[in-house]
């Protein structure tokens, strides 16, 4: 258990479900700057070569292509949008609630309420430590039984 705890602590975390290559992930990171190149006219050939000479390449090795980029991007937007139209129809249903989960570095260690914590009086109760203390103890405690009338 902690050695998959371990391992899956060192993977990195992803946005979606499952990428199946490096390439993915950075054009993912990356989309905001190439949706800006392309709406200033840079053409899906020079972003593909400038991704290429940043070590950005296909599953195979081999440099990024135009084509494979506008497929990525095009497979990037598409699991946004059916990961937006998921939350948008989810959401509205009554017994359905947006995700509270928080991340692990956000959340909070739990404790016990104030009243279910120990006084510091039953902490301090002395426990009696010889055989002959523990007798007279439960002596004392139950001389009204061994009373005779």
């Amino acid at each position: 258990m902690r050695d998959a705890k371990k391992a899956q602590a060192k993977r990195p975390a992803l946005i979606v479900g499952r990428e199946t290559t490096g390439a993915t992930r950075a054009i993912r990171l990356m989309l905001p700057t190439i949706r800006e190149l392309r709406a200033s006219g840079v053409t899906w050939a020079a972003i593909a070569e400038a991704l290429a000479e940043q070590k950005i390449t296909q599953a195979d090795g081999e440099p990024l292509t135009a084509s494979r980029l506008t497929s990525i991007v095009g497979q990037i937007e598409a699991q946004d949008a059916r990961k937006t139209n998921r939350e948008e129809t989810r959401h509205p249903r009554s017994d359905n609630f947006p995700s509270l989960r928080r991340p692990a570095d956000q959340m909070q260690r739990l404790r016990l309420a104030p009243e279910l914590t120990a006084d510091a009086e039953l902490k301090e109760v002395a426990r009696p430590t010889s055989e002959d203390e523990i007798r007279r103890a439960h002596y004392a405690k139950h001389r009204h039984l061994f009373k005779k009338d």
